[in-house]
């Protein structure tokens, strides 16, 4: 019986890790500054990516870049560098990965190299 009981309680917290998360609320959103290394031509499973990633102190975020006019190619320009990235963070689902955190970029910048 105690079994029966336990399996009740737990099935809500296994059913509800098994959805994605709800959408953020109208007018709801996370801007972020990112100050890290700039990978492109990043490929995954089933296409999901969007191809860039920023990777700083173990955080990676895909980029979104079409909010750019010139996006793409300038963070191809970038590749491999240590750039600052400007937007608005949001979680998307995914099909192989359940969430997947996204920034949409309004800002793509190289950190200018040191002088020697």
């Amino acid at each position: 019986m105690r079994l029966a009981l336990a399996a009740v309680a737990i099935l809500p917290v296994v059913l509800a890790a098994a959805w994605p998360s709800p959408p953020a609320p109208s007018g709801d959103y996370i801007k972020v500054e990112m100050r890290g290394r700039l990978r492109t031509g990043i490929m995954a499973i089933g296409g999901e990516t969007t191809g860039v990633v920023i990777t700083s102190r173990g955080a990676s975020w895909e980029l979104d870049l079409e909010g750019l006019s010139d996006g793409v190619a300038r963070a191809r320009s970038l590749d491999g560098r240590t750039v600052v990235v400007k937007g608005s963070l949001e979680m998307r689902p995914g099909v192989e990965r359940r969430e997947r955190a996204i920034v949409t970029v309004t800002s793509l910048e190289a950190v200018p190299s040191p002088a020697p």
